[in-house]
Formats: C-alpha cells, sequence, structure tokens
C-alpha cells in the first residue's frame, strides 16, 4: 500500500437524487481496527463537513457525489452498541414528504434534552445533514434540507 494512502472499507449505498436518478455503488468508509470504538458510517460521511464524497459504482468509475443533491440514501448502519443512549432516547414515528412529492414513513431517535422534548424541537435544533430514519423497508439516511413537511403518527 502507497504510504500516503488511508486504508478505507466499502458501504454499499443506493443513493436517491434531486433530479429523480437512483445510483448504487459503495462508500468508502473508515478502515475498522482494533482501537476503533465502532466503525465509520455512511451516516458520518454523509454529515461530515465535506460538501462532496466519494462513491464507487458496480462498473468501476468513482463518482464525486454532491451532498446537498442527495435526497435520501439507503445504507446498512452499523448496530448502536450504547444502552444507556437507546434507552435514554424516546422514538416518534411519522411521514417525512421530501422534495418532489416522495413520502417516506418510519421512525426517528429523538435524543433531546428534557426540557425540550417535543418533535418540532428535535427538527429544529438538528444539526445534522442527513437523519436517520428506520423504516420497515431498511433504515434510510434523509437529507434535512430536502424536507417539505413532516406528518407525526403516534
Amino acid at each position: 500500500m502507497h504510504e500516503l494512502r488511508i486504508a478505507k472499507d466499502r458501504c454499499s449505498v443506493v443513493l436517491s437524487l434531486v433530479g429523480g436518478e437512483t445510483i448504487s455503488g459503495a462508500m468508502f468508509v473508515q478502515h475498522a481496527d482494533e482501537v476503533a470504538t465502532r466503525r465509520e458510517s455512511a451516516r458520518d460521511v454523509l454529515n461530515a463537513a465535506e460538501p462532496f464524497f466519494p462513491i464507487e459504482t458496480p462498473s468501476g468509475d468513482t463518482l464525486l457525489i454532491a451532498k446537498d443533491r442527495v435526497v435520501e440514501v439507503c445504507a446498512e448502519l452499523p448496530e448502536d452498541t450504547d444502552e444507556l443512549r437507546r434507552a435514554s432516547a424516546r422514538t416518534a414515528v411519522l411521514d417525512i414528504v421530501l422534495c418532489g412529492g416522495i413520502v417516506r414513513s418510519g421512525e426517528v431517535l429523538l435524543e433531546m434534552p428534557s426540557d425540550q422534548p417535543r418533535l418540532l424541537d428535535f427538527f429544529n435544533r438538528l444539526s445534522e445533514r442527513f437523519l436517520v430514519l428506520y423504516a420497515d423497508d431498511g433504515t434510510r439516511l434523509v437529507n434535512r434540507a430536502l424536507i417539505e413537511r413532516v406528518l407525526p403518527r403516534d
């Protein structure tokens, strides 16, 4: 391996773009090793400050994708092993309407201070570019900037 290269693992994803295109491929995430507390995930890459990320297509091409143009990403996320964190957060069942009228249903994990427990507070204070939606058909990373409206279901 070249000395200046950083070891990366691949994470299978399916991207939906603003223009309606769907791209399947692999995102590059930090190589998992013994000292890492957890493996980097697609969520980490998408919520990092850089405006672009690479994806390798099945044909072997590498595309540079603008995060702002990604509506949602279907990806498998590493299992959350933080029991205390999961136990202290509550979930909200909702429908999210994205740009273009795409509707996604599922649950979000509300990690909020106890003095601001409302779903409105969650969305107004969310700082990550992509939020995690746990849906029946898998985990989706939804671009918060492309959400048109949210309908609470519980």
